[in-house]
Protein backbone atom coordinates (compact mmCIF):
# COMPACT_ATOMS: atom_id res chain seq x y z
CA UNK A 1 0.00 0.00 0.00
CA UNK A 2 1.36 3.42 -0.98
CA UNK A 3 0.50 6.82 0.51
CA UNK A 4 2.17 9.82 -1.14
CA UNK A 5 2.93 13.08 0.71
CA UNK A 6 3.60 15.94 -1.75
CA UNK A 7 7.07 17.40 -1.41
CA UNK A 8 5.87 21.01 -1.23
CA UNK A 9 3.71 20.23 1.81
CA UNK A 10 6.65 18.58 3.55
CA UNK A 11 8.93 21.52 2.82
CA UNK A 12 6.31 23.98 4.06
CA UNK A 13 5.89 22.05 7.29
CA UNK A 14 9.65 21.95 7.83
CA UNK A 15 9.92 25.69 7.23
CA UNK A 16 7.19 26.47 9.77
CA UNK A 17 8.73 24.11 12.33
CA UNK A 18 12.20 25.50 11.73
CA UNK A 19 13.67 22.08 11.03
CA UNK A 20 16.16 21.03 8.41
CA UNK A 21 15.49 17.80 6.56
CA UNK A 22 18.35 16.08 8.39
CA UNK A 23 16.86 16.96 11.79
CA UNK A 24 13.45 15.93 10.56
CA UNK A 25 14.74 12.52 9.54
CA UNK A 26 16.42 12.01 12.88
CA UNK A 27 13.43 13.16 14.90
CA UNK A 28 10.97 11.06 12.90
CA UNK A 29 13.04 7.92 13.09
CA UNK A 30 13.89 7.86 16.77
CA UNK A 31 11.40 7.29 19.53
CA UNK A 32 12.45 7.46 23.15
CA UNK A 33 9.28 5.64 24.13
CA UNK A 34 10.60 2.51 22.47
CA UNK A 35 13.57 2.27 24.84
CA UNK A 36 11.59 0.37 27.42
CA UNK A 37 13.28 -2.14 29.69
CA UNK A 38 11.70 -5.55 29.99
CA UNK A 39 9.17 -5.92 32.78
CA UNK A 40 10.41 -7.05 36.14
CA UNK A 41 10.46 -10.81 36.32
CA UNK A 42 10.77 -11.33 32.56
CA UNK A 43 13.35 -13.90 31.56
CA UNK A 44 15.23 -11.67 29.13
CA UNK A 45 18.99 -12.22 29.08
CA UNK A 46 21.40 -9.30 29.58
CA UNK A 47 22.14 -7.62 26.27
CA UNK A 48 25.57 -8.01 24.74
CA UNK A 49 27.76 -4.91 24.94
CA UNK A 50 27.61 -4.69 21.15
CA UNK A 51 23.88 -5.31 20.77
CA UNK A 52 23.54 -1.72 19.52
CA UNK A 53 25.37 -2.85 16.37
CA UNK A 54 22.39 -4.96 15.27
CA UNK A 55 20.80 -2.75 12.63
CA UNK A 56 18.14 -2.95 9.95
CA UNK A 57 19.44 -4.62 6.79
CA UNK A 58 16.33 -4.64 4.63
CA UNK A 59 12.54 -4.47 4.42
CA UNK A 60 10.61 -7.28 2.74
CA UNK A 61 7.82 -6.19 0.39
CA UNK A 62 5.90 -9.29 -0.64
CA UNK A 63 4.28 -8.98 -4.07
CA UNK A 64 2.32 -11.37 -6.30
CA UNK A 65 4.05 -10.37 -9.55
CA UNK A 66 7.63 -9.12 -9.57
CA UNK A 67 7.62 -7.22 -12.87
CA UNK A 68 4.37 -5.43 -12.03
CA UNK A 69 5.73 -4.49 -8.63
CA UNK A 70 8.95 -3.15 -10.17
CA UNK A 71 6.94 -1.00 -12.55
CA UNK A 72 4.72 0.28 -9.73
CA UNK A 73 7.67 1.06 -7.49
CA UNK A 74 9.37 3.01 -10.28
CA UNK A 75 6.19 4.99 -10.89
CA UNK A 76 5.80 5.86 -7.21
CA UNK A 77 9.45 6.63 -6.41
CA UNK A 78 11.07 7.66 -9.66
CA UNK A 79 13.72 4.94 -9.23
CA UNK A 80 13.48 1.55 -10.89
CA UNK A 81 14.42 -1.43 -8.70
CA UNK A 82 17.12 -3.74 -10.01
CA UNK A 83 16.28 -7.33 -10.77
CA UNK A 84 17.96 -9.60 -8.24
CA UNK A 85 17.73 -13.29 -8.95
CA UNK A 86 16.15 -16.63 -8.20
CA UNK A 87 16.07 -18.56 -4.94
CA UNK A 88 16.17 -21.99 -6.52
CA UNK A 89 15.25 -23.87 -3.34
CA UNK A 90 12.32 -21.61 -2.47
CA UNK A 91 10.54 -21.02 -5.78
CA UNK A 92 10.89 -17.25 -5.45
CA UNK A 93 12.73 -14.35 -7.06
CA UNK A 94 13.34 -10.73 -6.10
CA UNK A 95 14.37 -7.18 -6.94
CA UNK A 96 16.07 -4.44 -4.88
CA UNK A 97 15.98 -0.72 -4.21
CA UNK A 98 18.54 0.94 -1.92
CA UNK A 99 17.25 3.01 1.02
CA UNK A 100 20.50 4.58 2.22
CA UNK A 101 22.54 3.96 5.39
CA UNK A 102 23.26 0.36 4.41
CA UNK A 103 19.57 -0.56 3.99
CA UNK A 104 17.36 -1.60 1.10
CA UNK A 105 13.92 -2.87 0.26
CA UNK A 106 13.46 -6.31 -1.27
CA UNK A 107 10.56 -6.97 -3.61
CA UNK A 108 9.90 -10.66 -2.94
CA UNK A 109 7.63 -12.72 -5.20
CA UNK A 110 6.75 -16.25 -6.30
CA UNK A 111 8.74 -17.31 -9.37
CA UNK A 112 6.20 -18.55 -11.94
CA UNK A 113 8.91 -20.56 -13.70
CA UNK A 114 9.80 -22.55 -10.57
CA UNK A 115 6.71 -24.74 -10.48
CA UNK A 116 6.65 -24.76 -6.66
CA UNK A 117 6.59 -22.31 -3.76
CA UNK A 118 7.74 -22.75 -0.18
CA UNK A 119 6.18 -20.84 2.69
CA UNK A 120 8.54 -18.04 3.69
CA UNK A 121 7.84 -14.56 5.05
CA UNK A 122 4.22 -14.83 3.91
CA UNK A 123 5.10 -14.94 0.20
CA UNK A 124 2.28 -17.45 -0.38
CA UNK A 125 -0.29 -15.44 1.51
CA UNK A 126 -2.17 -13.13 -0.83
CA UNK A 127 -2.66 -11.16 -4.00
CA UNK A 128 -1.98 -7.67 -2.67
CA UNK A 129 1.51 -6.21 -2.21
CA UNK A 130 2.35 -5.63 1.44
CA UNK A 131 5.26 -4.84 3.70
CA UNK A 132 5.60 -8.24 5.31
CA UNK A 133 8.51 -7.95 7.76
CA UNK A 134 12.12 -6.77 8.05
CA UNK A 135 15.56 -8.28 8.42
CA UNK A 136 18.41 -7.22 10.70
CA UNK A 137 22.12 -7.37 9.96
CA UNK A 138 23.81 -9.52 12.61
CA UNK A 139 27.24 -9.52 11.00
CA UNK A 140 28.78 -7.13 13.52
CA UNK A 141 27.80 -9.29 16.51
CA UNK A 142 28.00 -12.73 14.91
CA UNK A 143 24.78 -14.37 13.87
CA UNK A 144 25.57 -17.57 15.78
CA UNK A 145 26.21 -15.61 18.97
CA UNK A 146 22.98 -13.67 18.55
CA UNK A 147 20.84 -16.75 17.95
CA UNK A 148 22.48 -18.53 20.89
CA UNK A 149 21.66 -15.60 23.18
CA UNK A 150 18.06 -15.31 22.01
CA UNK A 151 17.59 -19.08 22.28
CA UNK A 152 18.32 -18.89 26.01
CA UNK A 153 15.15 -16.85 26.54
CA UNK A 154 12.90 -19.80 27.27
CA UNK A 155 9.68 -17.78 27.26
CA UNK A 156 10.58 -16.22 23.89
CA UNK A 157 11.12 -19.37 21.85
CA UNK A 158 8.02 -18.83 19.72
CA UNK A 159 9.32 -15.43 18.62
CA UNK A 160 13.08 -15.73 18.04
CA UNK A 161 15.02 -17.98 15.64
CA UNK A 162 16.74 -21.07 16.96
CA UNK A 163 18.94 -22.04 14.01
CA UNK A 164 21.21 -20.57 11.34
CA UNK A 165 21.35 -21.86 7.77
CA UNK A 166 22.97 -20.99 4.47
CA UNK A 167 21.12 -19.10 1.76
CA UNK A 168 21.97 -18.10 -1.80
CA UNK A 169 20.64 -16.39 -4.90
CA UNK A 170 21.50 -16.84 -8.56
CA UNK A 171 21.69 -13.61 -10.53
CA UNK A 172 19.22 -13.71 -13.42
CA UNK A 173 21.48 -11.63 -15.67
CA UNK A 174 24.91 -13.26 -15.41
CA UNK A 175 24.34 -16.45 -13.43
CA UNK A 176 26.64 -15.39 -10.58
CA UNK A 177 25.81 -16.59 -7.08
CA UNK A 178 25.79 -14.57 -3.86
CA UNK A 179 25.39 -16.35 -0.54
CA UNK A 180 24.78 -15.50 3.11
CA UNK A 181 23.90 -17.06 6.45
CA UNK A 182 20.41 -16.49 7.78
CA UNK A 183 18.29 -17.15 10.87
CA UNK A 184 14.76 -17.31 9.52
CA UNK A 185 13.13 -20.46 10.91
CA UNK A 186 10.36 -18.55 12.72
CA UNK A 187 9.60 -16.68 9.47
CA UNK A 188 9.43 -19.81 7.30
CA UNK A 189 5.65 -19.70 7.53
CA UNK A 190 2.59 -18.20 5.88
CA UNK A 191 1.49 -14.63 6.47
CA UNK A 192 -0.90 -15.34 9.36
CA UNK A 193 1.78 -17.21 11.33
CA UNK A 194 4.60 -14.66 11.25
CA UNK A 195 5.85 -13.79 14.78
CA UNK A 196 3.96 -10.78 16.13
CA UNK A 197 2.37 -10.33 12.72
CA UNK A 198 5.74 -9.90 11.00
CA UNK A 199 6.84 -7.10 13.33
CA UNK A 200 9.80 -9.04 14.68
CA UNK A 201 12.81 -9.36 12.38
CA UNK A 202 14.80 -12.29 11.12
CA UNK A 203 18.60 -12.04 10.86
CA UNK A 204 21.28 -12.20 8.19
CA UNK A 205 25.07 -12.22 7.95
CA UNK A 206 26.53 -11.46 4.51
CA UNK A 207 30.00 -12.74 5.36
CA UNK A 208 32.46 -12.42 2.48
CA UNK A 209 29.76 -10.86 0.27
CA UNK A 210 29.21 -7.88 2.58
CA UNK A 211 30.82 -5.42 0.17
CA UNK A 212 28.48 -6.43 -2.67
CA UNK A 213 25.26 -6.86 -0.68
CA UNK A 214 22.13 -5.28 -2.22
CA UNK A 215 22.17 -2.23 0.05
CA UNK A 216 25.43 -1.17 -1.64
CA UNK A 217 24.70 -2.22 -5.22
CA UNK A 218 20.96 -1.56 -5.74
CA UNK A 219 19.73 1.62 -7.46
CA UNK A 220 19.89 4.59 -5.09
CA UNK A 221 17.98 7.84 -4.67
CA UNK A 222 15.55 6.84 -1.91
CA UNK A 223 16.01 6.98 1.86
CA UNK A 224 14.22 5.26 4.70
CA UNK A 225 12.94 7.97 7.05
CA UNK A 226 11.17 5.79 9.61
CA UNK A 227 9.79 2.34 10.28
CA UNK A 228 6.69 2.06 12.45
CA UNK A 229 5.32 -1.19 13.87
CA UNK A 230 1.62 -1.13 14.78
CA UNK A 231 0.38 -3.91 17.07
CA UNK A 232 -2.48 -4.52 19.55
CA UNK A 233 0.07 -5.39 22.26
CA UNK A 234 2.55 -2.58 21.77
CA UNK A 235 4.14 -3.09 25.20
CA UNK A 236 5.02 -6.70 24.50
CA UNK A 237 6.38 -5.83 21.06
CA UNK A 238 8.66 -3.16 22.57
CA UNK A 239 9.96 -5.68 25.09
CA UNK A 240 10.72 -8.25 22.40
CA UNK A 241 12.53 -5.69 20.25
CA UNK A 242 14.47 -4.55 23.30
CA UNK A 243 15.53 -8.16 23.88
CA UNK A 244 17.24 -8.06 20.48
CA UNK A 245 19.14 -4.84 21.13
CA UNK A 246 19.08 -1.07 21.29
CA UNK A 247 20.14 -0.86 17.65
CA UNK A 248 16.57 -1.92 16.82
CA UNK A 249 14.58 0.05 19.39
CA UNK A 250 16.36 3.22 18.29
CA UNK A 251 15.11 2.70 14.74
CA UNK A 252 11.66 1.13 15.01
CA UNK A 253 8.79 3.15 16.40
CA UNK A 254 6.07 1.06 18.07
CA UNK A 255 2.43 2.13 18.21
CA UNK A 256 -0.70 0.44 19.48
CA UNK A 257 -3.37 -0.41 16.90
CA UNK A 258 -6.18 -2.88 16.30
CA UNK A 259 -4.23 -4.96 13.75
CA UNK A 260 -0.51 -5.65 13.16
CA UNK A 261 0.93 -3.48 10.41
CA UNK A 262 4.41 -2.39 9.36
CA UNK A 263 4.71 1.09 7.82
CA UNK A 264 7.83 2.50 6.16
CA UNK A 265 8.14 6.21 5.43
CA UNK A 266 10.48 6.67 2.48
CA UNK A 267 11.88 9.83 0.92
CA UNK A 268 11.99 9.52 -2.88
CA UNK A 269 12.77 11.79 -5.84
CA UNK A 270 8.99 12.15 -6.22
CA UNK A 271 8.35 13.05 -2.57
CA UNK A 272 7.57 11.19 0.63
CA UNK A 273 5.66 7.91 0.39
CA UNK A 274 4.34 5.50 2.99
CA UNK A 275 4.61 1.80 2.25
CA UNK A 276 2.70 -0.80 4.25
Amino acid sequence: TFVCIPGFLLRAWLAVAGLCSCCFSRAWSLSASNKMPSKAGASSQPLDDNSSLITIDHLVYVVPDLQEAMNDMEEKTGVRPALGGKHTTLGTHNAFLALGDGRYIELFAPDPEAGFLKSLIGVDGGRQPRLSTFCCDAGAVGIDNLVARLSKMVDRKEYFPSSVEAGSRTNEKDGSVISWRIAVDKHSVSWNDLPMGGLLPFFIDWGEYRDIRPALTAPSGCALQSLTAHHPDATKLRELLNDIGSGITDLVQVKESAEPKLVATIETPKGIIELS
